[in-house]
């Protein structure tokens, strides 16, 4: 918020910067803390978690924006800006399928076998996406860049962050203990939480206001999600607990 005051109410452009960086990292790197402490087998650094955060997270925009180059959007949304359910649930394959492909890819050089370690490379690559992805609407938000800042900030504790953190906690449920293969992804148990995901992600999209405030959808949106979240995470503590006692 220092921040903030200092460019809106000082009028110094210099901290432009710096409420564009504090505004997209501050909240995904936050939530990144959170299930780097979650996952109690201590087995992947924090240097290796920021390193998926960073390498990750652009490598998941650089597919996403490949694999947009195969979808075809409404007229109505090229027209008006206005997307259609087709055109939401189109943008939520897409850029979930866009971030599990770099899991993936993490999971199996590692072949973390554990749920809670799907669920950090997950997180890390999902936060390193949301900031950066984050970080291009505020600067490109021209003279809503403060309000951009405050709101992305606000509602990224239930975005891109938990939600390739379920889908990364999901793949590792699926996979466990052996070594990554795509016949991995046809288990019932790995789309029921992706395409949570997915509807999440579309609805989230779409802008549908509950009881006239888009706010409060979002809000109901993200309890959701964590609560998705927390199924994985303590599907996690058990298997930790499985492994104690065996």
């Amino acid at each position: 918020m220092l921040l903030v005051y200092i460019a809106a109410d000082m009028g110094n452009s210099n901290a432009i910067p710096g409420v564009i960086m504090t505004g997209a990292f501050t909240v995904p790197v936050s939530a990144l803390v959170f299930f780097f402490e979650m996952n109690t087998y201590r087995n992947i650094s924090f240097y290796e978690v920021l390193k998926v955060f960073f390498l990750g997270g652009a490598l998941s925009l650089f597919v996403t924006l490949f694999l947009y180059q195969f979808v075809s959007f409404s007229v109505q949304n090229q027209v008006y800006g206005m997307m259609t359910w087709s055109d939401t649930i189109s943008v939520g394959i897409v850029e979930e399928l866009g971030k599990l492909l770099i899991v993936i890819y993490f999971v199996r050089r590692r072949n973390y076998q554990y749920i809670l370690n799907g669920i950090l490379i997950g997180a890390a690559v999902g936060g390193g996406f949301a900031a950066f992805e984050t970080a291009g609407y505020i600067y490109n938000s021209g003279n809503l860049l403060l309000q951009t800042a405050i709101l992305r900030a606000a509602i990224a504790i239930g975005g891109h962050v938990v939600w390739a953190a379920i889908s990364g906690g999901a793949l590792v449920m699926v996979k466990k203990s052996e070594r990554f293969n795509y016949h991995q992804l046809l288990i019932p148990n790995f789309w029921v939480f992706l395409g949570n995901v997915i509807v999440l992600h579309a609805l989230w999209d779409k802008g549908i206001e509950l009881m006239g405030s888009l706010m409060i959808t979002y809000i109901t949106l993200i309890v959701v999600a964590w609560l998705i979240a927390f199924v994985l995470i303590n599907a996690g503590l058990k298997q930790v607990s499985r492994i104690k006692q065996g």
